[in-house]
């Protein structure tokens, strides 16, 4: 009997553990830098990232449902930076120029899908 109340209680443990771990925040990995900033408004998300001595074809963009990786490298200067957001971008509504050293991107967040009911044929 003993053994078997023992065996209950590490169950409920792990039980709790993994009920902790599954409800844990979820905190968005963004490397912050003084030289991007960015903004929500009408949902649009902007991005301008200050690349001063870089040009256009020296910049690599990336962007997912959730995350924005920028990167870029020359003989003088490296720049690096990523946000993932908590909620959904659209990767096709994507729009970047560069003018003077100065990256301006504009992004559409998705809109929130609601469940579809399914008829059965």
């Amino acid at each position: 009997m003993f053994r078997r109340d023992r065996e209950h209680n590490l169950l409920d443990m792990w039980m709790d553990l993994l009920n902790e771990i599954e409800n844990a925040p979820v905190y968005p990995t963004t490397t912050t830098r003084k030289d991007v900033q960015v903004s929500e408004e009408n949902g649009t998300v902007s991005i301008t990232a200050e690349l001063a001595g870089l040009d256009k074809d020296q910049v690599d963009i990336e962007v997912s449902n959730r995350t924005v990786t920028i990167q870029a490298e020359s003989d003088r200067k490296n720049f690096s930076w990523d946000k993932t957001f908590t909620y959904e971008i659209d990767p096709e509504s994507v729009q970047a120029t560069m003018v003077n050293g100065i990256l301006d991107m504009t992004i559409e967040k998705k809109e929130k899908t609601s469940a579809k009911k399914v008829e059965i044929e």
